[in-house]
């Protein structure tokens, strides 16, 4: 898969091929630092100052650029496919290594974070359980069946990170979504979500023991199955 940027966002990444290879650096340190708390105007103040162009210049760069790695991150994009994107969005070979390097770097924290700010699903978290059984009766002349009453808990994660519009003076043309999932629901806002932000959920479940052995047994094929050759490549392809 390649990566493709609007022709607005080439034209915000266009400023990084007018400079040296150091000036990239310098914008890669703030494109992480944007991702991981957010944008800080007087870190983008200071870039403007250095190479005398407006702060929204350098916001709308940080933008683009935040674009092309999450969306290669998203993607997990190999090395050969994300270096060919560089290519077609005009990086040279000494600004492909450098945003290479960067890729490698922080594509696992990254996507991480990404994984969290798109969990909707709930996830496991805990598992209590009882064994059940009448002791008597008399009124039940069939023979007594033992239940187990299970209590899954599972937890789900707050709707949080709502976009927040940090530019309400800037024209819309100059506005690059970073993502369908915005970034300036910053890492760290993530990684909190996933320790402190959780609604929990209580799913209660009772079954006798052939039903429970049944589920037992399809899971286990369920889980042999996920680590089959077949499945493997599936998730490779997606």
């Amino acid at each position: 898969m390649i990566i493709f940027l609007s022709e607005l966002q080439k034209e915000h990444l266009h400023l990084l091929h007018q400079h040296s290879t150091q000036v990239l650096v310098d914008f890669c340190k703030l494109t992480i630092d944007y991702l991981c708390n957010g944008m800080n105007q007087k870190k983008c103040a200071i870039a403007a100052e250095k190479l005398d162009i407006s702060a929204l210049v350098v916001q709308n760069l940080l933008h683009a650029l935040a674009y092309l790695i999450v969306e290669a991150c998203k993607h997990n994009l190999s090395e050969t496919n994300f270096v060919s994107s560089l290519a077609i969005a005009g990086f040279s070979e000494d600004k492909q290594k450098v945003l290479l390097k960067l890729y490698n770097t922080k594509k696992g924290e990254i996507s991480a974070a990404l994984n969290l700010l798109q969990q909707k699903d709930p996830s496991y978290q805990d598992l209590s359980w009882r064994f059940e059984i009448q002791i008597a009766s008399k009124m039940s002349h069939e023979e007594i069946v033992p239940m187990i009453a299970m209590d899954f808990v599972l937890t789900t994660p707050k709707n949080y990170g709502q976009y927040e519009k940090d530019y309400t003076q800037t024209s819309p043309k100059h506005i690059n979504s970073v993502s369908k999932i915005n970034i300036n629901s910053s890492i760290q806002d993530a990684k909190a979500s996933s320790q402190c932000q959780q609604v929990i959920n209580h799913v209660l479940l009772q079954s006798d023991m052939p039903n429970l052995l049944h589920l037992t047994n399809k899971l286990d094929e369920a889980l042999k199955e996920s680590k089959s050759q077949h499945v493997r490549k599936v998730q490779r392809s997606l």
